[in-house]
Parts: C-alpha cells; structure tokens; sequence
C-alpha cells in the first residue's frame, strides 16, 4: 500500500505538470496577442499613409492647375493665350482630314454583293417569298 508520502507526491506532480501546462497556455496566448497587435499596428500605419496619401490627392484634385489640365485633356480647351499645335506622325496625316459621309456610304454600297441591290420593291417581295426567307 502507499503511504501519505507517495499520496503527497503523486499530487505535487499532477500539480507542477499543470502549472507547466498554464505557463505553457499563457505563453502561447501572449504570443497571439502580441503578434495581433503588431498586424494591428502595421494595417494601422498603412492605413494612415494610404489616407494622407488620398488626403493629398483630393487637395491637388481641388487646385486650379488639375483642373485646367483636365479641361484641356478631356474637353479640348485652352487658355486664351495659348497656341495649340498638334504633331502627327506622317501615317496619321490622312486620318485627320475632312471625310465626305455621304462618299463613303455610296462607296460603301458599290461593293456591295446584294442580289436584291437593283430591284423594285414588288421585285424583292417576289424574291423572298420565292426564296424562303
């Protein structure tokens, strides 16, 4: 039989291999929130730069120089002492000229293979029915 001295250790044990598993636990906990924090800390600061940085664009946004530049880029305008001179490159030449529309439809419509191109209309009734269509 035991004595009250192998009671007395077997407890002592059972309460040490406790006491490492709390420190163990603890620890562990103490990391994750540590680690938590720092993930915190880093969103935060680029948070706070992405918001300065957005801070800065929307004064620059507001400043009379974009937005002259956004006039002239989006809407062609200039400033009234300003001379506007377009450079081309030489392939770009002809597709800057005035185009009749009324040119190209009838050219257009000359290379058209339409069977029905120069017929009347009872004409091209009779086409498509006989046809199917």
């Amino acid at each position: 039989m035991y004595s009250r001295f192998h009671y007395i250790l077997i407890i002592l044990i059972a309460m040490s291999v406790y006491l490492i598993y709390l420190i163990w636990y603890y620890t562990v906990q103490q990391f994750q929130t540590s680690s938590f924090m720092e993930s915190m800390q880093e969103a935060n600061s680029r948070t706070t730069s992405a918001n300065k940085e957005k801070e800065f664009l929307s004064k620059y946004i507001r400043t009379p120089a974009y937005q002259t530049q956004v006039a002239k880029a989006t809407h062609n305008k200039k400033l009234a002492w300003e001379e506007v001179i377009n450079i081309i490159k030489p392939d770009e030449e002809n597709s800057n000229k005035d185009i009749d529309s009324a040119v190209v439809i009838s050219e257009a419509r000359k290379k058209e293979t339409d069977p029905m191109k120069n017929m009347s209309n009872p004409q091209k009734w009779w086409y498509l029915i006989e046809k199917g269509l």
